[in-house]
């Protein structure tokens, strides 16, 4: 290997080193919010909390006429560990942080599982970025169907 190959990979891997997150901060807990919302095409009150998020004006969701904030539960996550919402229709909801990307967005995991089953299905995974939700919907619950709206970290300031 020529001199100027060695300096080249050199550099690249100092590079690397200087634009990947320390790994202590990986391990920082993310605070993150979800948010159960029951949805349902027939005529009715979107609830102000909800009304002036862009994601659920755009379809799928802009078919639903009606939305009722269910549940909203604050959660702390931690790469590689997964935490665990109960939804109102008995079925579970995990969400899983897989890394926090060099630019500081998130890869997370979404999956689900019926009652009295050990298996989860997964439902999606996401690159999200600080504070900007990301909404799963699906299930069904109570005429209507079950909207849980995901919030990562803090919205950019």
């Amino acid at each position: 290997m020529t001199r100027r190959a060695l300096l080249a990979g050199g550099l690249a891997a100092l590079a690397l080193a200087v634009v990947a997150p320390a790994p202590a901060a990986a391990q920082e807990a993310v605070r993150t919010e979800v948010l159960v919302v029951l949805a349902k095409e027939t005529p009715g009150e979107i609830a102000p909390a909800l009304a002036d998020l862009p994601a659920l004006r755009r379809p799928p969701f802009n078919a639903f006429r009606s939305m009722e904030i269910l549940e909203r539960q604050q959660k702390r996550l931690r790469v590689g560990q997964g935490e665990d919402v109960t939804l109102p229709n008995g079925r579970h909801l995990r969400i899983q942080l897989q890394r926090v990307m060099p630019d500081g967005r998130f890869r997370v995991r979404v999956s689900i599982r019926r009652e009295g089953e050990n298996a989860y299905l997964p439902l999606l995974q996401v690159v999200a970025s600080p504070g900007d939700p990301f909404f799963v919907a699906g299930q069904s619950h109570d005429g209507g169907t079950l909207v849980i709206g995901i919030r990562l970290g803090e919205p950019p300031g």
